[in-house]
This record gives C-alpha cells, structure tokens and sequence, in this order.
C-alpha cells in the first residue's frame, strides 16, 4: 500500500443509468495505486437521498464500486455535503468505512482537516434553516410515507432539470470566510483546511495555516494526493 490519500470532493454523480461508469472506472484506477484511504468530500451525487425509494441503478453500481475499494482494505470515508441526505443509518453505511461531517487526517508534520464547506458562513440563517428544516427525523418520516412510484417520478424529473444545469457557483469565493474558518480551526491544531462544495480549485495560504478548495471532481476527475510521510499534496488526474 503506497503512503498516499486521496480526497475528492463534488462528483455530482447523474441518478440516470450509466452515470456512475466514469466514477467507477476512476475507483479502479485509484484501487491500483493502493492508496492508505480515500476520502470523498461531499456532494458524490446531483442529489442523494439515501433512502430504497430513490436509488436508481446508478447508486447502487456506484456504492458497489466503493463496497470493493473498502473490502479491498483501503477505507473509504465519507463527509456529508449539502447534497447528501439521511446517510446515517441507509444502505451507504453498507458500503463506506464510515461517515462524518469532517475528517482529520495526520500526514508528516502537517494535520488536514476535511470538511464540506456549506457551513463556513454562521450568519447565513435561511440556508441553516433549510439545512436543518430539509435534514430532520421529520423529513425522514415523510420520506417513508412518500409511495415508491411517487418518488421515482421525483428523481426522474429532477434528474432532468439537473442534467441541463451547471453547477458552477456563480458568486465570488467568501475568501474572508473562508480564510476566518481557518484560523479558527487552527486553534484546534489544524495546518490544513481541505473545503469541496465551492467548485474552483484554490490553494491559499492564511497565516501559518492553509486554505483548499478541491477542483470539482465531476469537472475534472482531479484528486488532492496527500503524502502521508511529507504533509504536502499534489493535485492528479488518476
């Protein structure tokens, strides 16, 4: 097993068949290097709601694909982003090692931290209460009482708007916040700050810590390569 971990994050896998091909191929390629984990950083699919009702052919080749990788002994870790819904407890933790909000990874004399980003911004009230109104027990029970052929409807006709959308964000980088989260979390012992969600790539130093944002994977197919004996990274296409 080589000294390196991957992170990837927003891979806005499509729901429509064949969609998860390229991910899974990549898994493949990435199984080959050996690497010590992978970590995926949030947004794996357009959308998942982790519940039997929704998941297409693509999620369950996808999730196949990463219940190898694991069985292969290389862990797969994955962080929940704005996209990703009721994974605790659903068919995911069935084929990942575990599942967190962040994740710290030590590598050399360096300590990341990889979190989403969504919710860097603490005064941003309509988006939390969103979150928290969309991301409840609930919102999981009406799940549970939403009739099979209801939500594939839904899953097909969202898929459709999905599929002619872009999903760069428009808006400028909140590199103050950003930058602000960092210093925070440095308190906490962190050099690295690792952020997905934001779809640019960037690597910005804040004080004597580091800022990341990962270039969108479903962009790209890009991955941060983290060298577990030196700290430093890399960005490769595998």
């Amino acid at each position: 097993m080589s000294g390196q971990i991957f992170v990837i994050g927003d891979s806005h896998i499509g729901l429509s068949d064949g969609s998860e091909k390229p991910v899974v191929e990549w898994l493949e390629r990435a199984a080959a290097r050996r690497p010590q984990a992978l970590y995926l950083n949030g947004d794996l699919f357009h959308y998942l709601i982790a519940h039997p009702k929704f998941c297409t052919s693509s999620v369950k080749n996808a999730f196949a694909a990463f219940r190898r990788l694991r069985d292969r002994g290389i862990p797969v870790h994955y962080v929940e982003g704005n996209r990703d819904f009721f994974l605790k407890g659903s068919f995911v933790e069935d084929s990942v090692t575990d599942i967190g909000m962040e994740y710290a990874i030590n590598a050399g004399n360096r300590r990341y931290l990889i979190v989403h980003g969504d919710m860097i911004n603490d005064r941003d009230w309509p988006y939390r209460f969103w979150r928290r109104a969309s991301k409840n027990p609930l919102s999981k029970l009406g799940i549970n009482l939403i009739p099979k052929r209801t939500a594939r409807k839904f899953v097909d006709n969202v898929e459709k708007r999905l599929a002619k959308t872009n999903f760069k964000h428009k808006t400028a980088l909140p590199t103050k916040l950003l930058a602000q989260y960092a210093q925070k979390r440095q308190r906490d012992g962190f050099t690295d700050v690792v952020f997905g969600h934001f779809h640019q790539k960037l690597v910005m130093p804040v004080g004597g810590s580091r800022v990341t944002i990962l270039p969108p994977w479903y962009e790209t197919e890009e991955a941060m390569v983290i060298d577990a004996d030196t700290g430093e990274f890399t960005f490769e296409t595998i």
